[in-house]
């Protein structure tokens, strides 16, 4: 058995731990959960009743034994038990304002903001290069691209004739470049923020933004490409489509990784002179003076 405060004690059992019982209630529970929603799923009554069967059986099983008295089991010692710990209090020197170290935060150097932000910026210069070759090897303009990009924000693009996109507009174009600086400033935000996050060297960050998250993005971008934009749609070639991401996930993700960190402030206000450091304390060491 134990003491109240988790300690291990000798019982009528001999020295040794209490541990809760091994229980298959939980997965008979998920079992029953999966069979409903199956019966929802399917139409089918037979998995709701017995869902419904096994939700009720497994769930009152599985109450019973967190009964007081039921849901643990003695588990005896193989050996000694080590003896318990008691705290010594007043032994550690706490640290104070303004002594160093004092209340940092984890990491220490950060990326900053504006990181994400040069990287979008950066990217979204090169990501127009595989769509603007595309366009010349296709027989396009080079307004082409810059055109079915406006179709975003302009209806009834789609119902133009493709004479019409091969030629300069100020209104599309226009409207087409502030799209693109929009969401390359988005994106690289997004890449800023998401990129100092993932473990590992610099080169599995610039993996996962030069060709993971392209990746995604393209794969979501052919899925909803008839709703967000139709004209694209109709003309778009996505073996260049995907270059042009591949392309800004990489330039962005460079970007972002290269950049210079910067350090990150303590949390408090780490003045010297506040609290027991100001009377006692050396501001530059920590250290107590004679």
């Amino acid at each position: 058995m134990t003491h109240p405060n988790g300690e291990p004690s000798e019982g009528k059992h001999g020295p040794g731990i209490e541990m809760p019982k091994p229980t298959a209630w939980p997965m008979v529970l998920a079992l029953a959960i999966t069979l409903v929603a199956a019966g929802a799923a399917l139409g089918s009554a037979a998995f709701a009743v017995i869902g419904g069967v096994l939700f009720v059986v497994s769930l009152t099983g599985w109450l019973e034994e967190l009964l007081p008295g039921r849901g643990h089991e003695h588990e005896p010692a193989t050996h000694s038990l080590p003896a318990p710990i008691s705290g010594r209090p007043g032994t550690v020197e706490h640290l104070q304002p303004g002594m160093p170290g004092f209340r940092f935060r984890l990491p220490e150097k950060v990326h900053p903001i504006s990181a994400g932000l040069k990287g979008g910026l950066v990217g979204g210069l090169v990501m127009p290069v595989p769509a603007l070759i595309w366009a010349v090897l296709s027989n396009h303009s080079i307004w082409f691209p810059v055109n079915l990009l406006a179709g975003i924000v302009l209806p009834g693009m789609d119902e133009r004739p493709v004479a019409d996109l091969e030629q300069f507009n100020t209104v599309w174009f226009l409207i087409g470049v502030v799209g693109h600086a929009i969401m390359s400033a988005t994106v690289g935000l997004i890449y800023g923020v998401l990129l100092p996050t993932i473990p590992g060297a610099a080169h599995w960050q610039i993996l996962v933004g030069g060709f993971v998250l392209p990746l995604i993005w393209t794969g979501f971008s052919r899925g909803s490409m008839g709703i967000a934009n139709p004209t694209l749609q109709h003309h778009v070639d996505w073996a260049y489509y995907a270059a042009s991401q591949y392309v800004f996930g990489l330039a962005a993700a460079i970007t972002v990784v290269l950049s210079e960190k910067v350090i990150v402030p303590p949390a408090g206000t780490g003045r010297p002179g506040d609290g027991e450091m100001g009377r006692h304390g050396d501001t530059e060491t920590g250290r107590g003076s004679a």
